[in-house]
């Protein structure tokens, strides 16, 4: 698919789109690894892992501080809001993203599913309640007893929350279009997200900046995301 190419949203009745960490590069977040990334795999492990929370919490908070701090800074740019403009005029628009960053919320969609979890909550490490809304960098512990609080994110070598495996699933099994935007499709289970679709039947739009090889049967539009997608939708 040419750049130039529209998506005549009339034709499709349920459009999930897959984000990853490439839409928001635009709003200044950098991408945790690969090219551009801000972590080697070593700061992975020793910051970033189910293991490192155990061993030491405070640790992985400072690690994550930045990305919290940056989060609560920065603004969506023009890819988060032409989705949030597909959902305003087609209500059945599902995002399933990969970001933690809160972007696609503060563009102003709502059918928004956090694979990974957001940076925007806290959480208490023995889990005494519930997940709260926390805009706070610096550490600190849990009002109610007192253990160390972490992010409200999915960690290396954590599991995603089922529920929110099972809701993924269901919309890209209904799915008559499936957009992949900013992600390599490499971390699981985002990475079987495109077979699912394909199954179903959906047809699968895939935004890059590099060709991803999944074979026959897949468009592709290879560029910057807050370039192509303002112009990739026809509501005509």
């Amino acid at each position: 698919m040419e750049k130039s190419a529209k998506i005549n949203v009339k034709n499709y009745r349920n459009i999930v789109v897959l984000t990853g960490a490439g839409i928001s590069v635009a709003s200044g977040i950098a991408p945790f690894r690969g090219p551009g990334g801000t972590w080697t795999e070593k700061d992975i492990d020793e910051c970033a892992t189910a293991q490192a929370l155990r061993r030491d919490p405070r640790k992985v908070w400072e690690a994550f501080a930045f990305v919290r701090d940056k989060a609560n800074k920065v603004e969506p740019n023009a890819a988060h809001k032409a989705l949030a403009e597909l959902e305003s005029k087609h209500p059945n628009t599902w995002i399933l993203t990969q970001n933690i960053d809160g972007l696609h919320q503060k563009a102003g969609s709502h059918n928004v599913i956090e694979l990974h979890g957001t940076i925007h909550r806290s959480q208490c490490t023995r889990y005494c309640s519930d997940a709260f809304e926390d805009k706070a960098i610096e550490f600190h512990n849990c009002e109610k007893c007192g253990a160390p609080l972490r992010y409200d994110i999915v960690l290396f070598n954590e599991n995603l929350d089922s529920e929110v495996i099972y809701k993924s699933r269901d919309l890209l099994e209904h799915a008559d279009l499936f957009l992949v935007v900013g992600t390599s499709g490499i971390v699981y289970p985002a990475a079987g997200f495109v077979p699912v679709a394909k199954h179903a039947g959906a047809h699968v739009v895939i935004v890059n900046l590099e060709e991803l090889h999944y074979g026959k049967g897949i468009e592709q539009i290879n560029g910057k995301a807050e370039e192509i997608l303002p112009s990739l939708f026809d509501y005509t």
